[in-house]
């Protein structure tokens, strides 16, 4: 019996928080949603940091917040972005509970890489290009010799 409550409550003691981070395609926009759960009330901080890149740029956001956790899922983010035909979205969560950092979550869209080669690194520009100590000047006496 001793044992049996003992176990009960190392269990209650480690409630964990469920964590789910979902990217999802709707239409022409990509859903993102951030949920928590646990069977007791926890308290917990997040970051996340959305990534997107495509055709017309770079761009970066991050999120983060406090809550309590409990049974009832609570859901802090419920975005919906643009998306476009070559648009990689890539969303890396990171989150503590009770003060404890838990492993980060990553999820990515469209989920899987090409699975050609990678293709190849573009060449520096001229400007980039390292120069022999006697290409960067000029001999302006090479007439008088």
């Amino acid at each position: 019996m001793l044992t049996l409550t003992l176990a009960t409550l190392m269990l209650t003691a480690a409630a964990p928080v469920q964590a789910h981070l979902e990217l999802s395609p709707d239409d022409d926009r990509l859903r993102l949603r951030l949920c928590f759960s646990s069977s007791e009330p926890r308290p917990l901080t997040y970051q996340l940091e959305v990534r997107t890149s495509g055709r017309a740029g770079t761009s970066r956001s991050r999120q983060s917040g406090e809550l309590v956790s409990g049974p009832v899922a609570q859901c802090p983010l419920n975005n919906r972005l643009g998306l476009s035909d070559d648009s990689r979205i890539e969303a890396t969560l990171t989150w503590s509970v009770d003060g404890e950092e838990q492993p980060p979550l990553h999820q990515a869209y469209p989920s899987t890489q090409p699975t050609g080669p990678a293709p190849p690194e573009p060449a520096p520009t001229p400007i980039e290009q390292p120069q022999a100590p006697d290409e960067l000047f000029v001999d302006t006496d090479s007439h008088l010799r």
